[in-house]
């Protein structure tokens, strides 16, 4: 016989035994038909939603807490994301200062929603979720209480019909009987009460939960689009400052090209032409200075050197070549130094000032 545990009353225990087996045994002969069941359809009813509002706050606090950990693990990757922007933003280009106190906001800002999510939405459902393990234990309890009275009322209702009644055993019976009605009723009655209102509170609960989620949610991503705005801003005058200053690189580099051709050619001439001439020949090689000038056409430039064109935008020249000069459509788009034009043989054979180009003012002279 296996050894009674320290501290439990062999009695109770043997009393819990046989509670079990009456139980069973009731079970069994109601299935069979043999014995009626107390039916309770209002609080069948009750048990129902019970089940189905365990089942939909179970799901809701399972999704409530990944939706948390994906909050947390883009707060991570924007934290990483943050940091390598950081370190390729070099210390001279602009705005710098302003980039670091934006990577300081977007951490802080992930921070602080991760944690009100958790305050608001994460412990108020599990507070509604902690009440259903104790109720559905009672609920429990009141099943095995309900089979109890239906043993002791059929227990009793044998004793009544039988052709030999035994008061003492009559007695007995009638006084479980009544002491089992009173547990199943004490539980049933406070259940009957409770599920009603728990029922009812989950669209309390749900309405919170959601509420919480979308007013934090608004306000985080109004406060992170402040700051990808800003992030933007500076992006934008990195890329400004990055082009004026290529444009300047450009203009540099022209202005140098131009005047390196210049000297080059003024020494060539120099060295070539006889002492006594004195004046550049400007006689016509190609095109005229007779013709009237078109519409849109400032005056004419003869080319006195040779002038390879370095890029789309220029005129390549030879000495002699007529231009028709023409203006800038905006004063900003001329470089210091340079002039805009179309070669007067093009307009001579199309009749449209379309080719046009840029060249270097020193390498002509004005007609």
């Amino acid at each position: 016989m296996a050894e009674i545990s320290k501290g439990v009353n062999p009695g109770k225990l043997a009393s819990n035994v046989q509670k079990r087996i009456s139980r069973v045994q009731e079970k069994m002969m109601q299935k069979l038909g043999k014995a009626d069941e107390t039916k309770d359809i209002a609080f069948e009813e009750g048990v129902v939603n019970f089940n189905k509002q365990m089942a939909e706050g179970i799901k809701l606090q399972r999704d409530l807490r990944a939706y948390l950990e994906a909050v947390k693990t883009m707060h991570e990757s924007s934290k990483q994301l943050q940091s390598c922007l950081e370190d390729i933003y070099e210390p001279d280009w602009v705005g710098k200062e302003e980039m670091d106190v934006i990577t300081e906001e977007t951490d802080v800002l992930w921070g602080d929603f991760h944690q009100k999510l958790v305050d608001s939405a994460l412990i108020s459902m599990d507070a509604y979720m902690a009440k259903f393990p104790e109720i559905k234990a009672r609920i429990a309890k009141r099943d095995r209480k309900l089979v109890d009275f239906d043993s002791a009322r059929h227990h009793f209702a044998s004793i009544q019909k039988s052709k030999k009644k035994d008061e003492a055993k009559l007695a007995k019976a009638e006084e479980e009987l009544g002491k089992a009605q009173k547990v199943f009723e004490e539980i049933s009655c406070d259940l009957q009460e409770e599920l009603p209102s728990l029922w009812n509170s989950r669209v309390g609960i749900y309405v919170t939960t959601f509420q919480s989620l979308a007013g934090m949610g608004e306000k985080f991503h109004k406060e992170m689009c402040k700051l990808n705005h800003n992030l933007c801003d500076i992006i934008t005058k990195l890329v400004e400052e990055r082009q004026t200053i290529n444009a300047t690189v450009k203009a540099t580099e022209k202005s140098e090209v131009a005047a390196n051709h210049n000297v080059t050619a003024e020494s060539e001439s120099d060295e070539n032409k006889p002492a006594s001439k004195t004046h550049v020949d400007t006689s016509v090689t190609n095109g005229t200075s007779n013709i009237e000038l078109p519409s849109g056409v400032l005056y004419k430039v003869k080319a006195i050197h040779d002038y390879a064109a370095t890029d789309n935008d220029e005129l390549d020249l030879k000495a002699g070549d007529i231009v028709l000069v023409l203006p800038f459509v905006s004063p900003d788009e001329q470089d210091e130094g340079w002039m805009l034009g179309v070669k007067e043989s093009y307009w001579l054979q199309n009749k449209d000032l379309t080719a046009k180009g840029v060249f270097p003012e020193n390498f002509t002279q004005r007609l």
